[in-house]
């Protein structure tokens, strides 16, 4: 199997391939793994066009957004409540301030960032640019993509994730700060 073409086909359909268990011969090509991921893809996302359609969003951001819930949740439940904060995040005109670009852009996670690695020029960088990154971080899979799609409303306008992968949750920054000193001092 050729990993290194692989990759590169990947790359260029970043967030449209469909994370999956797939059963293949040992001889599967790498083009044709990747055509089998982008059609599942194609498939699993078909009955929600519409709604994609209508959600006011477009297809390309909403994928964007699931590859970052993808990333910054672990639940169902915190996929759509990050959802929520997120979008009301964007439809406010808050830098989104998502860790999870990290990994993505400098191959470090939310506990080894310093602050410095926040200051990283990178459109990837939403501690920096405002909106959307360019593109998805990540293949997401459909519980996030739905959760992009129909993200929860809440009073909630912070969120972190603990040591444990606990979502703690605060309605303002003060909120925020004492979630800080109380679960990742």
């Amino acid at each position: 199997f050729d990993m290194e073409r692989f990759l590169s086909i990947a790359e260029a359909s970043e967030g449209q391939f469909m994370p999956d268990t797939y059963f293949l011969s040992p001889f599967t090509t790498a083009p044709k793994v990747a055509a089998l991921m982008r059609e599942n893809f194609t498939k699993r996302i078909e009955p929600f066009l519409v709604e994609i359609e209508s959600s006011g969003r477009g297809q390309e951001d909403i994928l964007v957004m699931a590859s970052l819930l993808e990333e910054e949740a672990a639940t169902e439940r915190d996929k759509y409540l990050i959802s929520g904060i997120l979008w009301k995040r964007l439809d406010d005109g808050m830098l989104l301030q998502v860790d999870a670009v990290f990994p993505y852009i400098i191959g470090k996670n939310s506990f080894d960032l310093t602050r410095s690695d926040l200051k990283v020029d990178s459109p990837y960088n939403t501690y920096l640019y405002e909106g959307l990154p360019p593109g998805p971080i990540t293949n997401p899979g459909l519980e996030a993509i739905l959760a992009a799609l129909r993200p929860e409303e809440s009073s909630h306008w912070f969120y972190l994730s603990d040591l444990y992968g606990r979502m703690h949750y605060a309605d303002t920054y003060e909120e925020h700060i004492a979630n800080k000193k109380l679960y990742l001092d």
